[in-house]
C-alpha cells in the first residue's frame, strides 16, 4: 500500500466499517468495539474457515478489509493512539495499516496479521488477549502519568475527527431532492402513505413496500427508473435515522462501481465519543432488492443511533 492509498483508505473508515457491522457479520453479532465483539469475531472466523489455507483461498478482501479496521479500531478505542503506514525497506510490518496505541512502549500492532495467527492458533482467545494486554498498558502508563492520564486519539480525516471530506456539490443536489422523493414514495404507496410517517416503526411497512416495488419483474434497479425508485427507498430511510439521531447525508462523488462508497449516498454522525458513525442506507435498500432479509432497515438503524 502506498502512502496516497493509505489516505483514501483512512477516509473511508466510517462506511466501510459500518458495512463490515451491518451486512458482513452476522445479525446476532454484539459489535460495539467491545472485549465481547472481539471473541465473537474470532469465534466467527474459526466456524468459517478451518485453516489459514482456505482462509487464503477464499480471498474474501471485503471481509478482511472490515475485520482488520474493527480490529484496530477496537483497540484504539481503549489504547488510544491511531493508524500509521511505514513503507521503508527495513520495518516489520511494511505496506500494511498499523495502529500504535498511545502506551508507553506504543509497539505497532499489525490488524492483518492477527487474523492468521488466530486461525493458526485456534484457542478463540486471541484478540481479547491482546486487548487485555492492552488495557493493562494503558494503566501502566496512568501509574507513571497521574491518575487523571487518559490515552489520547489520532484524528482521522472524516472519522475521527470534525473535518468531513464527504462534503460535496453532489451531496447538496442529493439532500436537496429528499423530501421530494419520500412524498412521490408516500403517493406510489397509496394506502400504505400514512403508515411512512418517518417513525422507527414505520420501518416495517417500508422493508415491505421496498420487497415487493425492487424485485418485480418490471423494475431493473440498473436502469433510471429503477436507480429513482432506490433513491425514494434509501431517502426515506435516511430520514428516518437523521430524525432519531442527527447527522448528515454523505455523497462521494464517481461512478459506482466496485467502490459501494463512491455515488451511493450515506448518512453519518458524530457519536458521544467524537466518532463519526455512518447508516450506509442506499446499500440497504440495494442489498434488499437482491436478498430478503427481514429486519435489515431496523438493523440499520440501531447501528447508526445505538
Amino acid at each position: 500500500m502506498r502512502d496516497e492509498q493509505f489516505q483514501n483508505w483512512l477516509e473511508a473508515m466510517d462506511p466501510r466499517l459500518a458495512r463490515f457491522e451491518d451486512f458482513l457479520m452476522p445479525t446476532s453479532w454484539t459489535k460495539g468495539f467491545t472485549r465481547e465483539s472481539l471473541e465473537e469475531l474470532e469465534q466467527y472466523m474459526l466456524e468459517r474457515w478451518p485453516d489459514r489455507e482456505s482462509f487464503q483461498n477464499d480471498g474474501d478482501s471485503d471481509w478482511i478489509d472490515g475485520a482488520m479496521r474493527y480490529i484496530g479500531e477496537a483497540y484504539l478505542r481503549i489504547a488510544g493512539g491511531g493508524w500509521y503506514l511505514d513503507n521503508r525497506p527495513d520495518v516489520a510490518f511494511r505496506g500494511q495499516p498499523v495502529i500504535r496505541p498511545d502506551t508507553i512502549d506504543g509497539f505497532p500492532i499489525a490488524p492483518a496479521n492477527f487474523l492468521g495467527v488466530l486461525l493458526k492458533r485456534r484457542t478463540g482467545h486471541e484478540l481479547a488477549k491482546v486487548y487485555d494486554g492492552q488495557l493493562r498498558q494503558v494503566q501502566r502508563r496512568r501509574d507513571v502519568e497521574g491518575p487523571d492520564w487518559e490515552p489520547k486519539r489520532l484524528p482521522i480525516p472524516g472519522y475521527y475527527s470534525e473535518q468531513d471530506p464527504g462534503d460535496t456539490p453532489e451531496r447538496d443536489a442529493w439532500a436537496a431532492r429528499v423530501d421530494e422523493r419520500i412524498a412521490a414514495l408516500r403517493t406510489h404507496a397509496g394506502e400504505h402513505g400514512t403508515q411512512l410517517d418517518l417513525s422507527p416503526q414505520s420501518l416495517t411497512v417500508l422493508e415491505r413496500l421496498s420487497q415487493l416495488d425492487l424485485t418485480a419483474a418490471t423494475i431493473d434497479v440498473r436502469s433510471a427508473d429503477g436507480a429513482e425508485v432506490v433513491a425514494r427507498y434509501a431517502s426515506y430511510l435516511g430520514a428516518v435515522l437523521l430524525q432519531q439521531a442527527p447527522g448528515r447525508w454523505i455523497l462521494r462523488p464517481g461512478e459506482p462501481g466496485t467502490d459501494p462508497f463512491v455515488g451511493h449516498p450515506f448518512v453519518k454522525r458524530l457519536d458521544e465519543n467524537g466518532l463519526w458513525r455512518a447508516g450506509l442506507v442506499h446499500s440497504a435498500v440495494e442489498r434488499l432488492a437482491d436478498q430478503h432479509e427481514p429486519g435489515l432497515f431496523a438493523k440499520v438503524l440501531h447501528a447508526y443511533a445505538g
